[in-house]
């Protein structure tokens, strides 16, 4: 049996959506943990106001976040801090709405057995190549980014990983761009291939059900070019340095 905590991030609401996803894994062998998610559109404006830095967001973002964007990033949020208080060594995070392929057993246990890692990413829906690869058994490869994937569904995250993401006291990017910007908390993100997990169309995005749709607010000319050279910047930066990752 394997040791790595598997932690859901799922809606109480959501209810077909956690059956699914835990169907699936118990198929595999693997018993998770459901993690009750926040619900942005019943944040208080004090709650909101706690965690969510809107005048950073119009300063560097290069739109607003919406109500269900800020609610998943707390959801997150709350995670590494349980993580951080209870000192887990490593989990894995997921959000309800994968697919998960039969390989994911196996890489569980490649991740246990590797040290020196904050933060592996297990889904990309964009395929942003690595740019230094480790070929690991089973077929699977270790890799870092200059272009980190920009999705927050499936991801392994170690006891530093989770302190050095909690540096950011308040947030004005929604998480999985946080991610992107790595080196502002110091995080060292790396990936394994072939990941163990797609998107589940099964499902509408619980963040557009709960804003009824997309993000709709236009971003202006000057914060989308602040964005972006920012951005720029970044991807000039490896998301890790392999050579401190080993057995």
């Amino acid at each position: 049996m394997m040791n790595i905590p598997i932690f859901v991030i799922n809606m109480k609401s959501c209810v077909e959506r956690w059956d699914s996803t835990s169907s699936k894994l118990n198929a595999l062998g693997i018993q998770p943990i459901r993690f009750d998610a926040t619900v942005g559109h019943a944040l208080s404006t004090e709650e909101i106001e706690q965690h969510y830095n809107a005048n950073a967001n119009r300063r560097y973002h290069h739109r607003n976040l919406t109500l269900g964007e800020i609610g998943c990033y707390i959801s997150h949020q709350r995670l590494w801090k349980k993580i951080s208080e209870e000192k887990i060594p490593y989990c894995l995070i997921l959000e309800d709405d994968l697919c998960i392929t039969d390989k994911l057993p196996s890489l569980l246990q490649h991740i246990e057995q590797l040290k020196g890692w904050d933060m592996i990413k297990l889904f990309d829906n964009r395929n942003n190549p690595f740019i230094n690869s480790i070929s690991l058994d089973d077929g699977f490869t270790l890799g870092n980014f200059l272009k980190v994937p920009n999705c927050a569904a499936a991801y392994a995250l170690s006891l530093s990983g989770a302190e050095k993401l909690l540096k950011r006291e308040s947030f004005f990017r929604a998480v999985d761009v946080d991610m992107q910007f790595h080196s502002e908390v110091g995080i060292s993100v790396i990936g394994i291939r072939p990941y163990p997990f797609t998107q589940d169309k099964t499902f509408v995005s619980a963040i557009e059900v709960v804003n009824g749709g997309r993000h709709s607010n236009h971003s202006s000319f000057w914060r989308n070019l602040k964005f972006r050279i920012k951005m720029y910047f970044e991807r000039r930066k490896l998301s890790a340095d392999l050579s401190k990752i080993s057995k």
